[in-house]
C-alpha cells in the first residue's frame, strides 16, 4: 500500500514538470493565461505568456538591441487551430555598462491570438506551447518551459475571471498603437539615417522623452544617443547607422515612444511606425535648435561675412598673439625699406595664411569623406599633435632668444622658418599663425565654422579662405597703406631686445601645450615632452659646434639627427598614455579647486531639463585658451558662483580635450564646430540660449538672473 501511495504521489509531481500552465525558475515565473474560460468554435480569443522577473533581471523585446535574445513560443495545437505572432508591448531601454538592450523588467504579458475553426467539434481545446527566453542581469541565463492549458468548448465564449481580464486590459494598454502620422527617413552624407514623423500640430512644449525603438537589428545603431527635435511640423530624430553590412533598407520600422503633458498630467504614448526612404529629405537640419547671438541658419553670404569678421577678431585672441607680435616686429625691421619690399612681405604673410587655410580645408574634406564628421580644433585632441606644437613653440623660442640663427644649416627646420627674415619668413609666419589659431574661437566664428563644416566642398573652402583673409587683413592693410607705415617706430637696438623678449611668450605657449598633455596623456606625457625638448636643444647645440669643414661635422650631424628622431619617437609614445583623472572627471578645470560642476552627459542634461531646473553647460577643452580665460574671468568668480547657487542652476561641464563622441554629437546638433560653447536652459525652456564665445561676469550673471526675474 505504501508503495502504491508513493507511486501515485510521484506521478502527480511529475505531471506539471512535463507540461503545466506555470513554470518557475530562480529568476522568472512564467505562466500561460487565457482571456476566456470557455471557447466558442470560430471565435478568436487571446492568450498570453506572462513573465514575472525577479528584481534587476530582464527579458528581451523582438529586437533585443546590442545583446540578448527575444522570447519565442512554439505551439502544438489541434488540427485547424492557428496561433498568431507575439504582439509585443512597448519595451524599456536597458543600459548595461554602455550596452543598450531593449526588453522588459518586472511583469510583462506577451499576447497571442488563438483562432479555432468554425467546425471544431471537440469538447475541449488543448493548448500546448514550448517557450524559450533569455533572462539577464549581471549574467545571462537561457531558460525554457513547456506549458499546457485545456479550455472547454461551448456554444458561447465565456470571459475569464475579473482579475485575469484586468491583466489582459493592462497588457493591451502597453501595446503600441498604429501611428496616425506618416513617417519618412532620409540618409545624411555621413551615411547616418534620420527619421521624420509628419505629426503636424503638435505642441513642442508638451512633448518630452521622444525615443525610437527600431524593430529590427542592424540598420540603426542602438547605443547612439537620440536627440529628437519636436516642432509644429512634426518630429525629427537623427539616428546612427547600425552594424549591418547590407545597404540601408527602403523601409525602417519600429516603435516611437514619447511623453505628452496634458491638463490631467503626463501620459506615456507609443506608436508603431514604418518609415519609407525619401531621397528628397534635407540631410543636415540640426535636431536641436537654440536661441542666441548666432543661432540662426546662415546663408552663404552671411557665413562669408561672419568668417571674415571672425578671422579679423582672431588677431586679438591670446593664442595668436605671440606669433602676431613676431610679425609686428618684422614689420618694424622693414621700416625705411622700399614700398615694394614692404608690400611683398605683407603678401607673403597673407599667402602663408591662405595656403595653410587651404591645406586645412583639404584635410577637413578628406576626413569628412572618410569619417563623416570633423570639428574645428580636432587636431588638438591628438596628444601627438599637442606635443609637436609644444616642440614648435620651444624651437621658435630658442631662435628668438638667439640660441641659433636661421641659416643654411637650419633651413631644413620648418619651425625656424617662421623667424627667418624676407619673403620666406613672412610666409611661414603666416602658416604658424594659422596653426596656433585653431584652438581659438572668436565671435562670429562659431556660426561660420558650423556652416562650413557641414556644407559641400566649395562652400567649405570658401568660408575657411574668408576666415584666413580676415586673419591676414590687418597686415595687408599695413603693407599697402603708407600712412600706417609712418606710424611704426624707427629701427634700433631695441629691436633685438624685443626679439629676445618675444621668446618668452613662445616658451609660455610651450608650457601651456605641455599642460594640455597632462590632460591627454597623464604625467608620463610630460616626461616624454621635456625629454624630447632636451634632445632637440642638444641637437641644436651639436650643430653649432665647430665649423662646416670640421672633421667631426658628419658625426655631429648624425648624432643630432638621432636626437631629433628620438624626440619624435617620444611624440609617438604619448598616444598610448592614459588621460588623467582630472580630464576624465569633467573638464580641464576639474581637480584644481573649481567645485560644483558635474560631468556632462546627455542623460543628466535631459534629466535636469525635464525637472524644469535651470541648466548651464560649459563645453571646454584644455587646449582652448579662450575657454580657460572665460572660466577664470567669468565662470569661476565669487559673484558668478554666488549667482549659480542662488538660482539653483545645474552646472554641467563637457571636456572635449580628448575625443568624446557624445560632446561631438551635441556640437553637431547645434551646428557648432568647436569649443568654447556655452548653453543655458531657463527653467521649463525646451531649447537653450547660446551665450557669446567671449564671456564676462556681468553677462553670465544677467543670463542666470533674467529667467528668475521673468518667473516673478
Amino acid at each position: 500500500m505504501s508503495r502504491l501511495l508513493a507511486f501515485l504521489v510521484s506521478l502527480v509531481l511529475a505531471l506539471p514538470a512535463a507540461a503545466q500552465s506555470v513554470v518557475t525558475t530562480d529568476n522568472v515565473r512564467a505562466e500561460l493565461l487565457s482571456e476566456v474560460s470557455q471557447v466558442k468554435p470560430g471565435e478568436p480569443f487571446w492568450v498570453a505568456l506572462r513573465e514575472t522577473m525577479q528584481p534587476h533581471w530582464h527579458t528581451y523585446w523582438k529586437n533585443p538591441g546590442d545583446a540578448g535574445q527575444p522570447t519565442d513560443i512554439a505551439w502544438k495545437l489541434p488540427a485547424g487551430v492557428t496561433a498568431g505572432p507575439i504582439v509585443w508591448p512597448t519595451p524599456t531601454k536597458i543600459d548595461v555598462s554602455g550596452v543598450v538592450n531593449y526588453g522588459f523588467e518586472g511583469d510583462v504579458l506577451l499576447l497571442v491570438k488563438i483562432t479555432p475553426p468554425a467546425d471544431f467539434t471537440g469538447s475541449t481545446l488543448p493548448l500546448a506551447a514550448e517557450a524559450n527566453w533569455l533572462v539577464c542581469s549581471d549574467v545571462c541565463i537561457p531558460e525554457n518551459g513547456k506549458f499546457t492549458l485545456t479550455l472547454p468548448v461551448g456554444p458561447a465564449a465565456t470571459p475569464a475571471d475579473p482579475a485575469t481580464r484586468a491583466l489582459f486590459d493592462a497588457a493591451r494598454r502597453q501595446v503600441p498603437m498604429e501611428s496616425p502620422w506618416p513617417a519618412r527617413f532620409g540618409v545624411a552624407k555621413s551615411g547616418d539615417p534620420f527619421l521624420v514623423v509628419d505629426a503636424k500640430g503638435l505642441k513642442p512644449d508638451t512633448i518630452r522623452d521622444v525615443y525610437f525603438f527600431p524593430a529590427e537589428w542592424g540598420a540603426v545603431a542602438n547605443m547612439a544617443t537620440q536627440s529628437a527635435r519636436v516642432t509644429a511640423d512634426g518630429i525629427r530624430i537623427p539616428l546612427k547607422k547600425g552594424d549591418a553590412k547590407a545597404a540601408m533598407p527602403q523601409r525602417i520600422a519600429g516603435t516611437l515612444q514619447l511623453s505628452e503633458k496634458t491638463a490631467d498630467g503626463e501620459h506615456r504614448q507609443a506608436f508603431d511606425i514604418a518609415a519609407t526612404f525619401d531621397p528628397t529629405l534635407a540631410a543636415d537640419a540640426a535636431p536641436l535648435t537654440a536661441s542666441g547671438d548666432d543661432g540662426e541658419t546662415l546663408a552663404l553670404w552671411k557665413a562669408l561675412v561672419f568668417a571674415l569678421l571672425g578671422g579679423l577678431i582672431l588677431n586679438l585672441m591670446p593664442c595668436v598673439f605671440p606669433v602676431l607680435a613676431m610679425k609686428a616686429a618684422s614689420f618694424v625691421r622693414l621700416a625705411g625699406q622700399s614700398r615694394r619690399d614692404i608690400r611683398r612681405d605683407g603678401l607673403a604673410y597673407a599667402a602663408g595664411v591662405l595656403v595653410t587655410f587651404g591645406l586645412m580645408a583639404a584635410v577637413v574634406l578628406a576626413i569628412r569623406a572618410g569619417v563623416g564628421e570633423v570639428s574645428w580644433g580636432f587636431q588638438f585632441q591628438s596628444p601627438i599633435f599637442s606635443l609637436l606644437i609644444a616642440y614648435l613653440f620651444f624651437v621658435v623660442g630658442l631662435n628668438l632668444s638667439g640660441a641659433f640663427e636661421v641659416g643654411g644649416r637650419f633651413t631644413g627646420l620648418g619651425q625656424g622658418l617662421a623667424s627667418r627674415s624676407g619673403t620666406t619668413g613672412a610666409f611661414f609666419t603666416g602658416a604658424l599663425a594659422v596653426i596656433v589659431a585653431t584652438p581659438c574661437t572668436a565671435p562670429f566664428m562659431a556660426a561660420a565654422l558650423g556652416f562650413a563644416l557641414s556644407k559641400p566642398a566649395p562652400q567649405t573652402v570658401a568660408v575657411l579662405l574668408a576666415m584666413g583673409l580676415g586673419l591676414a587683413l590687418p597686415y595687408l592693410a599695413l603693407a599697402f597703406t603708407p600712412a600706417l607705415q609712418r606710424l611704426m617706430p624707427r629701427p634700433g637696438a631695441w629691436m633685438d631686445r624685443l626679439r629676445q623678449f618675444l621668446a618668452f611668450p613662445m616658451y609660455a605657449s610651450a608650457v601651456w601645450m605641455i599642460w594640455v598633455l597632462t590632460q591627454q596623456a597623464g604625467a608620463d606625457g610630460v616626461l616624454y615632452a621635456l625629454g624630447g625638448m632636451i634632445l632637440i636643444a642638444f641637437a641644436i647645440w651639436l650643430l653649432r659646434l665647430g665649423t662646416p669643414v670640421s672633421p667631426t661635422v658628419w658625426l655631429r650631424r648624425g648624432v643630432a639627427a638621432l636626437a631629433v628622431l628620438l624626440a619624435f619617437a617620444a611624440a609617438l609614445k604619448v598616444e598610448d598614455q592614459p588621460a588623467t583623472a582630472a580630464s576624465a572627471s569633467g573638464g580641464p578645470s576639474a581637480g584644481v579647486g573649481f567645485d560644483g560642476w558635474e560631468r556632462f552627459s546627455r542623460a543628466r542634461l535631459d534629466e535636469a531639463v525635464t525637472a524644469r531646473k535651470p541648466v548651464f553647460v560649459d563645453f571646454t577643452a584644455a587646449w582652448c585658451i579662450t575657454c580657460l580665460v572665460n572660466e577664470r574671468v567669468a565662470l569661476e568668480t565669487a559673484n558668478t558662483r554666488h549667482a549659480f547657487e542662488q538660482t539653483g542652476t545645474v552646472k554641467l561641464r563637457g571636456d572635449w580635450t580628448n575625443r568624446d563622441p557624445e560632446i561631438t554629437a551635441m556640437l553637431k546638433e547645434l551646428g557648432r564646430a568647436g569649443v568654447p560653447l556655452y548653453l543655458y536652459w531657463a527653467p521649463g525652456a525646451d531649447r537653450p540660449t547660446i551665450l557669446p564665445q567671449i564671456l564676462t561676469e556681468a553677462s553670465v550673471i544677467a543670463t542666470l538672473t533674467s529667467s528668475q526675474q521673468a518667473k516673478r
